[in-house]
């Protein structure tokens, strides 16, 4: 029987990809090669040489500190952004196959849309609902490793909460539509 994977696997196909996934998730972080090795579930070898090439793209930096190697994501490098991003929206795919029943949109906005999120950020999402308590159920009863901050309107509550918050509204403009039901 076949195991089933993860819809997280495709980002973990190579041992380059394993590296990026867990270094984009842990920005700000150095962590010796032995470290990287063991979070990556790679080779001591497999490590090193993705690493290197890494380095080599520079999307990874290596800085010496006594006698350690340390290594970290290149935070500003626009493509390990949309990197990050991509890595948010597969986390957030179970999440929005349970509202598509219940929502008309679903739009990811905030840090984890621009890919400066970490991993004690919460997780931005505006949902305008069909049923906004179904909505905020079945968000409660999903097993996430990070926080859901919804802000869950139904289609009558939103062109009233559009005209209240307009500075809200625009962050949640400038985010990312998930899901929207075609009409």
């Amino acid at each position: 029987m076949k195991k089933k994977k993860n819809s997280r696997d495709i980002f973990g196909a190579t041992n380059t990809l394993k590296i990026l996934s867990y270094l984009v998730e842990n920005p700000g972080k150095e962590f010796l090669g032995s470290e990287i090795q063991k979070a990556a579930s790679i080779s001591r070898a497999g490590a090193y040489i993705a690493l290197r090439e890494l380095i080599k793209q520079k999307l990874v930096c290596k800085a010496k500190k006594g006698k350690f190697l340390l290594y970290s994501i290149v935070y500003d490098e626009p493509m390990l952004k949309q990197f990050k991003v991509m890595l948010n929206t597969q986390l957030l795919k179970p999440i929005i196959e349970k509202l598509k029943s219940l929502s008309k949109k679903v739009i990811l906005y905030g840090s984890a849309s621009r890919g400066e999120d970490d991993p004690k950020s919460d997780i931005d999402l505006f949902i305008l609902a069909k049923d906004p308590a179904a909505a905020k159920s079945a968000i409660s009863a999903l097993k996430i490793k990070r926080k859901i901050q919804a802000v869950i309107k139904s289609p009558s509550e939103l062109a009233d909460f559009k005209d209240k918050e307009k500075v809200y509204m625009e962050e949640v403009n400038r985010g990312i539509t998930l899901w929207e039901e075609k009409e």
